[in-house]
């Protein structure tokens, strides 16, 4: 029996006894030593390598990817990944991925490193509490830093903009914030730009902030000339974004993260979104509105008092009341609160007081030009006392300000009526007939020129040059033979003879002739007398 319990506690049994411990103890400090297992869903595993990528936290190695595979739908890759030992803080619901390699973009060309060392899976802790294992990359960088202090907002627009991520945001000229994310909504029509500005200027956001689109180069009319604004370099390569309070407005309480402003297709519109508070009234217009805009400036002698809200007015009308685009509404507002400092008072219901006796007495709301190269135009309030005016109690529930024909369409209609008239003028008839002139002109200046030809060919005869003193000579002759004739002279007395003379042998003549007109033959033959002829009396 002795014999039999030797052989079971024999020594050589320790021994893989001792390489099972050993192996037991190296597995158990390898799994001490390295640190969770995550999954990292990613579009497209360009660019990495199982074994070889590097996971990495402010260019610090953290973990790498064991494996790569698709998904189990297929429409993605899953990175496996281990962690090296003590990241588990690092792995919250918040944390974010994405892949580091060579980019071109707007912003530049980022990611260079990578062309040598290869890409790599940066993690950006979060600030979460609740751990997580599995995640989903960023298709791009993130663009602001997590650790960046400042505030985001929300920014609504339904205006075409070329604002995509990482476009700056600027206040005076100074870049103070990003474009993080652009959301486009198909129910809304509308886009979603979420923004972060940056610490400490993240200060400047209150309630009373505007914000505007600022193109690079953009030009604007106005009636003293052309307006030409010139942004930052990076807004001449697509688009960026500008904040500021509008001049005159109280800069109000500061806000807080994520508020919502509504995004304004220029700076001048988000000003004049300041003066939002007014009368609204509809115009009733005989002409034609081609120029006239929503946002166009309502005009009292040279002061902006209101804004046109909409052109044409669109409502609905009742069946058998609507007037068929015999006038053409318009919807106006007028906005006391632009006359603060030139009045007392910018209380409304005072104003729809003072506007109600302003129409007794000829306020009236007319059409002018305010650039005609453009054919921008702008309502126009003033006294017309005297004119007939386009009036009505309401219109579609809203106020109706009385309207007169602008002067500048009546100008159209009489530079239309002069064009008609210019038109129906036989302008052909006229041309062809001056051409014929022109050719006739052009025969007459050929045959002037050939008698300049011959008139020159004769002075240039030997002895033109005495044909003046000949001339002269005889003049000289013909003035003497002239004065041997005056009155009193021998010749003159001579001459009035014979002229007697002549006129007592044309009396004497005169029978002869007369007979001879009777009878040619009275020369050669005896002339007969006639017998006088004796008068008839009438039956």
């Amino acid at each position: 029996m002795t014999h039999w319990t030797r052989k079971l506690v024999s020594p050589i049994w320790l021994v893989p006894i001792l390489a099972a411990l050993v192996a037991g103890w190296m597995v158990w400090q390898e799994r001490d030593q390295s640190g969770p297992q995550i999954i990292v869903e990613i579009k497209d595993a360009e660019g990495l390598q199982a074994g070889k990528t590097a996971v990495r936290v402010r260019n610090v190695d953290v973990g790498q990817v064991t494996q790569i595979k698709l998904s189990s739908n297929f429409e993605s890759a899953e990175l496996h990944i281990e962690m090296n030992a003590d990241t588990g803080g690092m792995l919250v619901e918040d944390s974010q991925f994405w892949v580091v390699k060579p980019r071109i973009g707007r912003r530049g060309i980022s990611g260079l490193n990578t062309l040598l060392s290869g890409a790599y899976v940066q993690l950006e802790p979060g600030e979460s509490k609740q751990p997580r294992d599995q995640f989903t990359a960023l298709e791009q960088p993130p663009v602001t830093d997590g650790d960046t202090q400042g505030k985001r907002i929300v920014l609504n627009s339904d205006s075409a903009a070329n604002i995509v991520v990482g476009d700056s945001v600027q206040y005076r000229g100074v870049t103070v914030g990003t474009v993080e994310q652009v959301d486009f909504s198909v129910e809304a029509r509308a886009t979603t730009y979420h923004v972060f500005i940056k610490s400490p200027y993240d200060e400047l956001l209150t309630e009373n902030t505007r914000f505007w689109l600022q193109r690079g180069v953009s030009f604007r009319w106005k009636p003293d000339g052309v307006d030409v604004s010139v942004g930052s370099v990076e807004s001449l390569l697509g688009a960026g974004i500008s904040f500021g309070v509008p001049n005159g407005q109280p800069v109000g309480e500061p806000l807080q993260e994520m508020a919502e402003f509504k995004l304004f297709a220029s700076q001048e519109e988000a000003e004049q979104q300041g003066y939002a508070r007014g009368i609204e009234y509809v115009l009733l217009l005989d002409e034609s509105v081609d120029g006239l805009v929503a946002g166009s400036p309502v005009m009292f002698k040279g002061i902006r008092v209101g804004t046109v809200v909409e052109v044409p007015f669109r409502w609905q009308p009742e069946a058998g009341r609507g007037q068929p685009l015999r006038l053409i509404p318009v919807l106006i507002r007028y906005e006391p609160d632009r006359l603060e400092g030139l009045v007392a008072s910018t209380d409304l219901e005072r104003w729809r007081q003072y506007l109600g006796r302003f129409f007794e007495q000829g306020l009236r709301a007319s059409i002018r030009a305010s650039n005609i190269l453009t054919n921008t135009l702008y309502v126009d309030l003033r006294f017309y006392p005297d004119e007939e005016a386009i009036q009505q109690d309401t219109f579609a529930g809203y106020p109706v300000m009385p309207t007169i024909v602008s002067n500048f369409s009546r100008l159209e209609e009489k530079l239309n009526s002069i064009l008609d008239t210019l038109n129906n003028l036989p302008l052909n008839q006229s041309v062809n007939q001056f051409t014929e002139a022109m050719a006739s002109t052009d025969d007459t200046a050929e045959q002037i020129q050939a008698l300049t030809e011959q008139v020159k060919k004769i002075i240039e005869q030997p002895g033109w040059e005495a044909l003046p003193q000949s001339l002269e000579q005889s003049v000289n002759r013909l003035n003497g033979i002239l004065a041997d004739f005056e009155s009193g002279s021998a010749n003159r007395e001579q001459l009035d003879r014979t002229l007697q003379n002549l006129e007592s042998m044309s009396r004497d003549l005169k029978p002869l002739v007369e007979t001879l007109r009777r009878k040619p033959n009275a020369l050669l033959f005896n002339t007969e007398a006639e017998d006088d002829p004796e008068p008839q009396a009438k039956d």
